[in-house]
Order: structure tokens, then C-alpha cells, then sequence
């Protein structure tokens, strides 16, 4: 009987070997896959690019001013300063930003520039961070996916995350903004709550979580999602779920608390709710500590009847107490933002707008398909869970919360694809077991972003008429493609350092590749320099005069179609932007040089000068 319980042991021991070397081989070929994709996706990308790219200029106005953002602290700012100085000088104007997203690129930077030099290790950094974290959301989104459906799932997923547009645009090289960072840390936060019910998933699912929301608040539907989730898991089966529910309130709450101690920003008012705030983090740590007193309750909450009413107390009296306490955030994060910006700047961002207010369905489309068939794939997977109900509802909760922010802002979409990955990954592992080869076509195609991508373009090739002779812009083309090309920057940067009024979609690109500040920018915490913008160009030029003199301007700014998505000829044609559209600079405008660059620059100290 011993030699044979010994035998029965061996075996056991061999199993657990045999399993582990399966699991690292499975690994292994998800990393080989997962590197394999995204270099592909890299370098094509990249060398599409190489000629802004290799000159920092890079491919959004939000990772040029992230970019700033890190030179300037690696330059001295102060770590928990996160004004931007050259962004409505002298004051500046300060910024919603965590820095959590800055210490990757910061720390090649750091690494590189003794090797490279500082043009070099910004290079690199910003060419090579994106696509490390795409090697990292491609392995969540497998390891998820084979949690969810088993082995076969995986690659699936892997392959259709690279087919995730429009998400995948937020890993191109060049993308260093925080949007690719949120998605990972969301990633991490939903792999954990499906994992095995212990303290140490909860507590990796606080800690995402935390994370996520200290970066910015665009995932916090998400995350309420999730938290949702793991709330109804712990109603249903309680004490089972007790240890994990405690390690979630302990990671989301205790990390909250570090940062509010450590990198609490210096501008902290009481009526912002856009980003780390006093209303969001009251809202996180109060909200932790009422997850951490349900968890030690139930012991003694017996029925789950119980247990979802008093969750649901905790929840809604939490939400209620926040809002007493900072009322303004009953507006959203743009209640602080002046009316005419609402209407005339925010409205015109197509991440800030409802899907519905996009001007037409093949757009809509484009955009938001894969989102779409991310939401009938969660609803699918909860129709068939079963049992597994529990491994389900987390990823799902998060797709479905995704599905109800587009419906407010299209900005759900990037957050919502690489969740829906995993459930339309086992989708389209269930009709390959069929065989057949329609379904399993139809299958990769609905699941493809890409496929979506296609539409609008091939149907606006179909039936629109061809452009006339030389006319190769179009209406909605912003100064972003039409100037931002060739050594446009650096022809500015030649230039003594001076303020440069110009329109929003351009002002990131002079902060982060020139020596020179600007008045306005796209970010809703400038209220008075962008309101200032808009009422300096949208003015006749002798009531934009004194504008320009309060702020000090020494150059303006301006590319041909600036100003087109409010209709700038038809509502102000008496307007110094009209004018300057229609190439007639008021007298003592001094046009600079630029090269072959679309882009307009005038000095202005003369014409300002005038009476």
C-alpha cells in the first residue's frame, strides 16, 4: 500500500510538472505571437511616419503635449506641478494629467540620454513605449480569454487585438498620451477578478483600478462596471467571496491614499471633478472603505437579499454623500467650462460627443462597429454562462458599461474594444469548431475592427464625385494634417521665443515642438485662454487688438480650414479669422518665412502698437 500511495504520488507530482511546462510553453507562444504582431504593426507604422515621427512630431496634439509635460519635469518642474507654463502665460494654465503615466517614458529618457542624446532618448522612448504596452494588452486580453473559453480562444484574441481599431490607434508608435495605459490597467483589474476568489486577486484588482482612475477618470464607468460585477458575485455566493471582496477594498482604497499623500497635485479646488480631484478621491476612498465593511459584514449578512440591499445603501449613500459635498460635479467634468466653448470647442470633439451626434451612420460605424459587436458578444456570453456566470459577468459588465458611455461620449469605444476582445475571441473560437466556412468567415469579419474601418472610406470613394483639379483638402481636414507636415515646427522655433496666438488644434504642436507659448489650447481647464482664443480670431480686428495686447502676443498663428467646423465665413465673415482665412492680413502683420509650409505666421508687436 505504501509503494502504491508512493506511485500515486509520483504521478500526481508529474501531472503538476506537466501542467506548469504547458502553461510556460502556452505563455511562450502567446509572447512569440503577441511580439510578432506588434512588430508588424510598429514598424509599418512607424516607417509610414518616419518623417515627423523622426522629428518628434508626433501623431496626436495630446502626445505633444504630454511630451512637454515630461521634459518640462525632467527640466525641474516640480513633481506635483502640473501647470503648463507656455499654455496662457505667465500664470499658465494647469492640467488634469497624472504623472503616473510619465514615469516609463521619463525613465528611458533618463536612461537613454547619456547614450543617445536627448533628441534620441525621446525617440526611442516615445517609438517603443506604445508598442511595449500593445505586447502587454494583447497578453491580458489572451490570458483572459483562455480563462473565459479555454486554449483555443487565446490566439484568436491576440490576432483580433490586432484588428481592435480603433483602439490599436492608441498604441501606434508616438502615442504616449495615458488613453494605452488606461486600457492595460483595465485589462489587468478584469484578468483579476476572474481569477480564483483569494485575497490576492482582489487585491491586484484594487490596485488596477486605483491606478487606472489616477490617471484619469475616462475609466470610470469601467470600473464601476467591475466593481459591479464584483459586487454581485459577492451577493450571490457571500462568504466565498468575502476575502477577495476585502483585498479589493484594501487595493483600491490603500493606493488612493498613497497617491492623495504623495502626488496630490498643488492646483486642488474643490470644484473640479475632471480628473484626481477632492470629489473623486473622497468618492474612491469612500467607496473602498464601504466594499471593506461589507466584506467584514458577512459573516453576518446571511441571505443574499441582505447582502444586495445594504450594498446597495453603501453604494448610492456613498454617491449621494459626494455629491452634497462637492455639488459642482453634478455639472460633469465640463460644468466649469464657459458656455460658448461647450458649444463651439467641445461639441467639435468628436470623443466628447455622443455616437449619436455623429453626422452619419457609416460613421458611426467606422467608429463604434466593433463596439457594437462587442456588446451582442457580452450579451451572448451572459445567455450561455450558466454556471460560469461569475467568470462572465466581470469582462461583460465593463463591455456593457462601455456600450452605455458611447451613447454620452464616443471616448467608451477605445476602453470598450480590448474588452470585448476576449468574448468575441470565444465567439469566433465556437463557429471555427463548426467547420463551416461562411460562419467562420463572417465570424473573423464581424470581429475584425478593421472591417469596420474600411466602410466609410469605401463607400465615401463610391459615391462621392472626385474632388476638382487641385483641390485635395477637405472640409473636415483639420490644421493638424494641412500644417503639421515637413519642418513646419522648426522653421517656427527659429524664431526669438514669443507668446503665439493660434487656433486650439495647433497649440499643442508649438508648446511641444518650439520654444514659444501660446494663449489657447484643446484642453477644457483653459477656460480663459482658449475663451480668450475664440474672441480674438471670431473679433473684427480692432476690437482683437486689445485682446492681443492683454496677453502679450507677439505672433499669430494660422492655418487655411482653422475655424471651418463652426462655419467660420458664414457666421463671422467681419471676423480678423475671415480674414485671415481669406489671406488679408490687417496692416502690421509682418508674414515670416516658413518654408513650403501651409501654415501662416505673422509678427504682430507693430500692429499692436497702433492706436
Amino acid at each position: 500500500m505504501a509503494g502504491a500511495r508512493g506511485i500515486e504520488g509520483d504521478g500526481m507530482e508529474q501531472q503538476r510538472i506537466d501542467s506548469g511546462q504547458a502553461r510556460r510553453a502556452r505563455w511562450r507562444r502567446d509572447l512569440l505571437i503577441a511580439l510578432a504582431l506588434v512588430a508588424i504593426l510598429s514598424f509599418s507604422r512607424a516607417a509610414r511616419d518616419w518623417p515627423q515621427l523622426s522629428q518628434l512630431i508626433l501623431p496626436d496634439a495630446d502626445d505633444m503635449m504630454r511630451l512637454a509635460q515630461i521634459r518640462d519635469w525632467l527640466g525641474g518642474q516640480a513633481f506635483n506641478d502640473w501647470t503648463q507654463y507656455r499654455m496662457a502665460p505667465p500664470a499658465g494654465s494647469p492640467m488634469h494629467w497624472s504623472r503616473l503615466n510619465d514615469f516609463v517614458p521619463a525613465a528611458m529618457i533618463v536612461l537613454g540620454t547619456p547614450l543617445l542624446g536627448q533628441h534620441g532618448a525621446e525617440l526611442v522612448a516615445v517609438s517603443l513605449y506604445p508598442p511595449l504596452l500593445l505586447v502587454a494588452a494583447m497578453l491580458l486580453i489572451a490570458s483572459i480569454a483562455r480563462k473565459l473559453w479555454r486554449d483555443p480562444a487565446a490566439p484568436v484574441a491576440i490576432v483580433l487585438t490586432a484588428l481592435a481599431f480603433p483602439a490599436t490607434s492608441l498604441f501606434v508608435p508616438g502615442r504616449i498620451d495615458h488613453h494605452a495605459l488606461q486600457v492595460v490597467t483595465v485589462l489587468v483589474a478584469a484578468r483579476a477578478l476572474i481569477a480564483r476568489p483569494t485575497g490576492a486577486s482582489g487585491l491586484i484588482a484594487g490596485l488596477a483600478m486605483a491606478c487606472s482612475l489616477m490617471i484619469g477618470l475616462e475609466t470610470l464607468p469601467q470600473v464601476v462596471g467591475l466593481i459591479g460585477a464584483a459586487g454581485l458575485i459577492w451577493v450571490v455566493r457571500g462568504i466565498r467571496e468575502r476575502v477577495r471582496l476585502t483585498g479589493l477594498a484594501a487595493g483600491l482604497g490603500g493606493l488612493t491614499l498613497v497617491f492623495l499623500l504623495t502626488m496630490r497635485p498643488n492646483y486642488w479646488p474643490n470644484n473640479l471633478c475632471d480628473s484626481f480631484t477632492p470629489a473623486s478621491s473622497a468618492a474612491i476612498l469612500g467607496e473602498s472603505a464601504v466594499l471593506a465593511l461589507l466584506a467584514g459584514a458577512t459573516p453576518w449578512l446571511r441571505g443574499s437579499a441582505w447582502r444586495a440591499g445594504i450594498g446597495a445603501v453603501g453604494a448610492i449613500g456613498t454617491a449621494l454623500a459626494v455629491f452634497h459635498a462637492y455639488p459642482a460635479c453634478l455639472a460633469g467634468p465640463y460644468g466649469q467650462v464657459d458656455p460658448f466653448l461647450l458649444k463651439n470647442f467641445i461639441t467639435h470633439i468628436d470623443e466628447a460627443n455622443s455616437v449619436f451626434a455623429q453626422d452619419s451612420v457609416v460613421r458611426v460605424i467606422g467608429l463604434a462597429g466593433l463596439m457594437i459587436a462587442g456588446i451582442v458578444a457580452a450579451l451572448w456570453a451572459l445567455a450561455r454562462a450558466g454556471r460560469r456566470w461569475p467568470l462572465i459577468l466581470p469582462v461583460a459588465g465593463a463591455v456593457l458599461a462601455s456600450g452605455l458611455v458611447i451613447l454620452a461620449q464616443l471616448r467608451g469605444v477605445y476602453l470598450g474594444v480590448p474588452l470585448s476582445v476576449p468574448l468575441l475571441a470565444g465567439f469566433v473560437a465556437r463557429v471555427r469548431k463548426t467547420g463551416r466556412a461562411v460562419p467562420m468567415v463572417a465570424a473573423w469579419l464581424g470581429s475584425a475592427g478593421v472591417a469596420y474601418a474600411v466602410i466609410p472610406d469605401t463607400i465615401d470613394r463610391l459615391t462621392s464625385p472626385p474632388p476638382p483639379p487641385g483641390i485635395a483638402i477637405s472640409r473636415d481636414v483639420t490644421a493638424q494634417i494641412l500644417c503639421n507636415r515637413g519642418d513646419t515646427w522648426v522653421a517656427v522655433d527659429r524664431y526669438p521665443a514669443g507668446v503665439i496666438m493660434a487656433p486650439t488644434n495647433m497649440a499643442s504642436y508649438l508648446v511641444g515642438s518650439t520654444h514659444h507659448a501660446t494663449v489657447g489650447a484643446g484642453y477644457h481647464r483653459n477656460n480663459a485662454g482658449n475663451i480668450a482664443m475664440y474672441r480674438f480670431f471670431l473679433s473684427p480686428a480692432a476690437a482683437a487688438r486689445p485682446i492681443g495686447r492683454l496677453w502679450r502676443i507677439d505672433y499669430v498663428a494660422f492655418c487655411p480650414g482653422d475655424f471651418e467646423e463652426i462655419d467660420l465665413l458664414e457666421r463671422f465673415p467681419h471676423s480678423l479669422a475671415a480674414d485671415l482665412a481669406r489671406d488679408r492680413a490687417p496692416a502690421g502683420f509682418e508674414r515670416l518665412a516658413l518654408g513650403n509650409s501651409r501654415l501662416r505666421l505673422w509678427r504682430v508687436r507693430r500692429w499692436l502698437d497702433q492706436p
